[in-house]
């Protein structure tokens, strides 16, 4: 599985988490998912002297469906 890819499904799974892990959104995750990721990437730069980043999407300031996000413990 290449970089992205990779990237694209961890973030899918952490929508999954963040909805309270509901049964048959796969797809839609996926895309929103790769949305963001895309539009992440183009603005990483590409040159490995500068080091990588750690691959972490922050989420929007509010969940899908207009709930607040989870609170950090």
């Amino acid at each position: 599985m290449d970089d992205k890819e990779e990237r694209i499904r961890r973030r899918a799974h952490a929508i999954w988490e963040s909805e309270g892990r509901p049964f048959g959104e796969e797809e839609r995750h996926w895309e929103q998912a790769r949305r963001e990721i895309e539009e992440v990437l183009p603005s990483q730069s590409t040159d490995s002297s500068e080091g990588e980043g750690t691959g972490t999407i922050v989420a929007p300031a509010t969940a899908p469906h207009g709930r607040a996000p989870a609170k950090p413990e």
